[in-house]
Formats: structure tokens, C-alpha cells, sequence
């Protein structure tokens, strides 16, 4: 909101400069983003003006009278209201949901949405300029004056935080004004000379012949003041926030009017709203006061009884703040302050503060009269130890440091995606991965469910990179994905970790030859085993695998123990293509939650081996089948070596139908030995090979080639 100095300081009775009142608005509460020096069109008028960001629930700060009222309670200084004349009202006409006198009827056909309206009917007007102190306000505050009809109620909507609206009374059907629920399909032709189309969720101010104005939002072209309108009927309601909201983001309405109804208009300020108005028109465009004003009230706006607990307040507070001084502080904001006994304070809520809903409300307004630069820093009571990171806070944390040691860098995006980017995986209709959770509002086209996957998103993350010419792609990613559980139950969150690295290495430059180092499958092989040495998971392996993202014959599934937790591959032509990625990419994702199962903050310590290890060389001949896996291998070339072998490493995979047969290959491994208690003799080492060679041979039929 735009706040002119000079304005605002007709209310507020304190000596402050500008700048020094932004920043004590600003401790206060109310954000002062900047003083601006402002001068009208005409160069006739000089002011500065506060340009505040208001909270969504404080609407009474939207207002002149609003912000006097803060500033005047943090100063300790008196602000005033404007000279308003209620008897211009004359005996104001009542009724629940129906009232009427001899020049306007007003029904509320839906009080949830609109449960107060009132109206006042003036005549004999003369549309002219406003003049000069009306319009250079008004301009001042960003708003373009028009003429005195239109600008006295923008005048009063500034002023006192009620919008008001004008319908010019010739044009109204029988003086009779019907709020109620529009119907699906509903139109209506606004004042910006659009057609809106309205649905059963919009609110709608309307005569027996159809809608005049969209409720709180905007009026209608056929009931306009012009420059010949001499009779008006002035609406000044309260409707509900929620429904002005929708109905501003459906249609793509933005007014002052709207932002304010919002953030909750004072429902006991629309008759003070109408007689304010009614004086200025009077004063700026002549004319007389035609009956009484007619209020139809549905609710009882009763402002809310609360009680405060002095100790509770200083406890909280880390204060010694008196109840007398605690009294003052909430009547300085126009609370209704008594003591209660018990060293508490009985609190009457105003209807024009509709965020003061529970004592802690009450202790915030204490803490920001009391300013919160005036609390002293206090340590709570009866800490017994600083906070600390959790096991899994510190798993996690420790997980991005180890992806980040492998040259990856960490993106964060939103958990929302759309099929779509499913289909571009190739996921299959029948994919656990296509059981997400529909979001009910969705933001944008493209995120509509909570995603069950890291991938897709992670691919769109390098999509963007290649775009802006990043050849080498180092990404990845921890974060939850979620899976349905049941009607009306929260999903499952599970942690997962993905990565994709695509590109050389290192950027070209003059120095570096032309076969560049490119990524393979076993270098994000090698990412996600450093993962899992850094978390210190055991029982973590590898398995041929299919994925539909993936290429045939590069996936790997990753299992802990028997159970598949993630999965690693080379992606296909065909995602590669539809990413538009130019290099080929391989990519993973892991289950962390899986492997913080298994997982050890801490490494059991291991004494530095005193003498050196004996290595050998083996090359064993095996059927070349899914059964004799180089893991197969390995765990057998394990259980026969016994605690004497601490370490096995394949290093060649060999096919050829010539020499070793049909359906055959040779696999060879580097295997070390040592003892702690001396050095291994040749033929200790020669007993333990060949006890190896037996257990492979028996196992699974493997031949040693020599």
C-alpha cells in the first residue's frame, strides 16, 4: 500500500520525520520497503510516501486510519478519526436478510458469502473534478483520480479500509439490490468492457434484472456512474474473504477493493464507511441525502472476549513487563483492557482485528508495542543440552556430502509433477510409479500430482542446462517422493536420492586432446557404491536389470540383502531424444530410507596392517550365465578364502567362442591376502588359492585357466 506522509499525518499526532516512522513501522510489524519522493503530474503538490507490505491477516492496516492507529501505539502517541457526521444516516433501517424504505430494498440471498450490506441513496449530485488536496492524494496513494463520484468512495476505501461501491440509481431495476450466488455460466459486462463468465462459487450483486457487479471484486458497465449520473446508491458490505479470493484468482480480477476484502474488512465499519462518504459528496459534489440508509445484518459481529496471563506472557516473552504496562500496550491498539484477578487481563478483541483469535495473538501485540528490539536475549529455562542433528538429519547430511564429492551438484524442485513426464520416461500404464497423488488445485499444467519419482524432474533439471549450452551435466538430488495410501489419509513419504551425469568431464579448452574423458555406466556404478560406503551400508549389490528408461543391457538393479531398492543404467535413445539431451546420459535412483535402515554414523576401527599382503591372479572359466555373475563369483572365491583373504577385485571379462567354447567366458580377479600375525608365505598362499579353485570348480563349475 502506498501511504502518503502528509496524509497519514492528519491522523497521527507525533513529530517524526518520514524516514524514521518507516523504520519504526517496520520494527512494528509493518513493513516499510521504501520512502519514495513523490510529485503530482502538475508539479503542484511535493510529499513522500511509505510503500508497506502487508501481512494476509492484517486488512486493518490497509487503511490511513489503520496505520495511524499502529504507528500512534508504538510512538506513544495520540492519532485521531476523521470528522464523520452519523446523523447523515438518519435512523439507519434494519432487518436480518431482508430491509427496505421508501428508495432502496436490499436482500441477502446468501449471508455465508455476504452477511452485512449497507446502502444509502443520495441525489441532486453534479459530477465534476474533484479538487486539487482530493485528487493529489489520491495520486499520491496510486490511484488515479476520475471524477468526485468515484473518487470519494476510493477517498473513504483509502482512508478507513471499507470499499465502497456506486451504482448509479437510474440504472438499478426497482431500487432493489439482491446479493446471492451467480449460476454456472452466469455474464456479466464489467467495467473494463470485458464479459466475465461466472460460476456457482462467485458472488454476485445483482437488481431483478440480472447482475450489476461482481461482490468485492468489481462493477458491472450497466449500472455505472457517468458524467450524467445525478443519483447514486452507495454500497458499503462485508463480505466473506474466501469467496472474493477465489473469485479474484478465477477471473484474473485485480482491484483495491478485492485485496482488501481478502484480508477481512471490518464488518462494524460499513455505516461509518457510508457516512464519511456521504460528507465528502456532499462537500464535493453538492446534492442531498435521500431517507435513511437501509443495513441488512445476518451475523452478530460481537468483537471476542479473551483472557491474558501476565506470568504466561513474560514467560513466553523472556520479559518482566508489568500488567499495568500490558494493559496500556492493547489499549493503545483500541483492545478493550480490565483486570480479571489472578494476575490476569480481561481482553475484548476489536471487530477491525479479526487475526487476535487466542492468547498468543495477544502476547505478539504486547511484544511489538513493547518493541522487539527492547527483549533481552535470555537462555529458556532448564536446557539441559544444545540441540543437536538427528541420526537421520545426520545420515542425510552426510549422503549430500558424499554425492557432492563425486562431482555432483545438488538441485532442489518442487514435489509436483504431471504424467506427462512419465510418459516421456516411457513408463508403462501398469508402472508403480503411476499411482500418484492428483493435487485438488493444481498450480500449473505441468504439476498436477505429487511425484512418485526423482527422475523425471532430474531430467528436466539437465534438459534446462543443455539448453543454456552446460555440456557437462553433474546433477542430482535428495528429496521425498510420496506414495497414496488410502481416501482422506496423507501419503507415504520416502526419501530418495537421484543423480545424472551426461558430458565430458571438462569443458573444451586448447589444452585438451580430443578423446576427452566421457561418463560410462560403471562411473554412476561408482557414484552409488561411494554412497553406500559413505553411509557405511553392507550387503549392498548389483543385478542385471530392465527399466523402461533405461538402454537393454546397461540397467542394473541395486538390492540391499534380497530387496530391490533403487536402480542405475545408461538411458535410452529414445528418453535421451525426448529430453533433447545431445550426449549420452546415465542416471540412477536409491531409496535412502532403505539404507539409513542399514546405515552406520560411525566405522569400527581397523589397525594399520603391520605386514605386507600377498597378491595373486586368477582366471576361471564359467558358463556365460545369469547364474554365474561376477558377484556369484566373488562371494564363492569369499567363502573359501576364509579371514585371510581381505579383499577381491574383478578385472577382466573375457568372451571368445574359439578359444574358450560356445556359451563360455573367463573372468579374472586380483585377490590380496594377509595375516596380522606375519607375512604369507608362497605356499600358504598356493594351499589357499587352491582351496579356492576346488570350492569355485564344485560350486559352479568353474574351470582355472592357466
Amino acid at each position: 500500500m502506498h501511504v502518503p506522509y502528509s496524509w497519514l499525518m492528519e491522523y497521527l499526532k507525533a513529530d517524526i520525520e518520514a524516514g524514521e516512522l518507516a523504520h519504526v513501522l517496520t520494527m512494528g510489524g509493518l513493513e516499510v520497503e521504501q520512502v519514495l519522493d513523490f510529485t503530482s503530474e502538475d508539479g503542484e503538490f511535493r510529499d513522500q510516501v511509505l510503500v508497506t507490505s502487508v501481512t494476509s491477516n492484517r486488512g486493518d492496516l490497509l487503511s490511513m486510519v489503520g496505520v495511524a492507529r499502529q504507528a500512534a501505539a508504538l510512538l506513544g502517541a495520540e492519532w485521531q478519526m476523521p470528522d464523520i457526521d452519523m446523523s447523515l444516516l438518519g435512523d439507519p433501517v434494519t432487518g436480518k436478510t431482508d430491509a427496505a424504505n421508501a428508495d432502496m430494498h436490499i436482500e441477502l440471498a446468501n449471508p455465508q458469502a455476504c452477511p452485512r450490506y449497507s446502502g444509502l441513496v443520495m441525489d441532486e449530485l453534479t459530477v465534476a473534478e474533484s479538487p486539487d488536496w482530493l485528487g493529489y492524494r489520491l495520486e499520491a496513494a496510486g490511484m488515479r483520480p476520475i471524477a468526485n463520484l468515484v473518487d470519494c468512495t476510493n477517498y473513504v476505501m483509502l482512508e478507513l479500509g471499507q470499499p465502497l461501491h456506486g451504482f448509479d440509481y437510474s440504472l438499478l431495476k426497482d431500487a432493489h439490490i439482491i446479493v446471492r450466488s451467480a449460476t454456472d455460466g452466469e455474464q456479466i459486462l464489467t467495467l473494463d468492457q470485458q464479459w466475465r463468465v461466472m460460476t456457482a462459487q462467485d458472488l454476485l450483486i445483482t437488481d431483478p434484472a440480472g447482475p450489476a457487479a461482481i461482490a468485492g471484486v468489481m462493477g458491472g458497465a450497466d449500472t455505472e456512474m457517468t458524467w450524467e449520473t445525478t443519483k447514486v446508491l452507495l454500497e458499503s458490505a462485508h463480505f466473506d474473504a474466501t469467496t472474493i479470493r477465489k473469485t479474484a484468482l478465477r477471473t484474473g480480477l485485480s482491484s483495491e477493493a478485492a485485496y482488501r476484502f481478502e484480508r477481512i474488512v471490518d464488518p462494524d465499519g460499513t455505516l461509518r464507511a457510508l457516512a464519511r462518504v456521504a460528507g465528502l459528496l456532499l462537500q464535493t459534489a453538492g446534492g442531498k441525502v435521500i431517507g435513511e440508509a437501509v443495513d441488512a445484518c445476518a451475523a452478530d459481529f460481537a468483537p471476542l472476549p479473551l483472557s491474558l496471563r501476565v506470568d504466561k506472557c513474560n514467560a513466553i516473552l523472556g520479559t518482566e513487563i508489568p500488567a499495568g504496562k500490558m494493559r496500556d500496550y492493547l489499549a493503545a491498539l483500541d483492545f478493550a483492557v480490565a483486570a480479571d484477578g489472578n494476575n490476569k487481563l480481561a481482553v475484548t478483541v476489536p471487530t477491525f482485528r479479526p487475526d487476535g483469535e487466542r492468547e498468543i495473538d495477544l502476547i505478539e501485540e504486547v511484544a511489538i508495542v513493547f518493541g522487539y528490539e527492547n527483549i533481552p536475549t535470555t537462555v529458556p529455562g532448564r536446557l539441559m543440552q544444545s540441540g543437536r542433528l538427528t541420526p537421520r538429519q545426520k545420515l542425510e547430511r552426510r549422503a549430500r556430502e558424499a554425492l557432492r564429492a563425486a562431482g555432483l551438484n545438488e538441485t532442489i524442485s518442487h514435489s509436483f509433477i504431471a504424467p506427462a513426464g512419465l510418459d516421456r520416461l516411457g513408463y508403462p500404464e501398469d508402472a508403480p510409479e503411476r499411482n500418484m497423488l492428483p493435487l485438488a488445485s493444481p498450480v500449473t499444467e505441468d504439476q498436477t500430482h505429487m511425484r512418485t519419482a526423482l527422475l523425471p524432474i532430474l531430467l528436466e533439471a539437465a534438459e534446462h542446462n543443455q539448453r543454456h549450452r552446460v555440456a557437462s551435466i553433474r546433477l542430482y538430488e535428495i528429496g521425498p517422493a510420496f506414495f497414496p495410501r488410502g481416501e482422506n489419509e496423507l501419503p507415504v513419504e520416502r526419501l530418495h536420492a537421484a543423480g545424472i551425469i551426461s558430458g565430458p568431464y571438462w569443458a573444451g579448452a586448447w589444452n585438451m586432446p580430443d578423446d576427452r574423458l566421457l561418463p560410462d555406466f560403471f562411473t554412476a556404478k561408482g557414484i552409488v557404491e561411494q554412497l553406500v560406503a559413505a553411509l557405511g551400508v553392507e550387503r549392498v549389490t548389483c543385478a542385471a536389470a530392465e527399466h523402461p528408461a533405461m538402454h537393454p543391457g546397461q540397467c542394473a538393479a541395486v538390492l540391499l540383502a534380497d530387496t530391490q531398492i533403487g536402480v542405475i543404467g545408461k538411458l535410452s535413445r529414445q528418453v535421451q531424444e525426448q529430453h533433447d539431451l545431445d550426449a549420452e546420459a546415465y542416471v540412477f535412483e536409491l531409496e535412502l530410507d532403505a539404507l539409513f535402515e542399514g546405515a552406520s554414523l560411525y566405522s569400527e576401527y581397523q589397525p594399520v596392517p603391520r605386514f605386507p599382503a600377498a597378491l595373486r591372479d586368477i582366471a576361471v572359466v564359467v558358463n556365460d550365465t545369469p547364474q554365474h555373475t561376477a558377484e556369484a563369483l566373488r562371494e564363492a572365491i569369499c567363502e573359501a578364502g576364509g579371514e585371510q583373504l581381505v579383499e577381491v577385485e574383478v578385472f577382466d571379462v573375457y568372451r571368445d567362442t574359439q578359444r574358450l567354447g560356445e556359451g563360455k567366458k573367463q573372468l579374472a580377479f586380483r585377490l590380496s591376502f594377509r595375516t596380522p600375525e606375519g607375512t604369507l608365505t608362497d605356499e600358504q598362499v598356493d594351499e589357499l588359492i587352491a582351496a579356492i579353485v576346488a570350492h569355485l570348480a564344485e560350486k559352479l563349475g568353474a574351470v582355472l585357466r592357466s
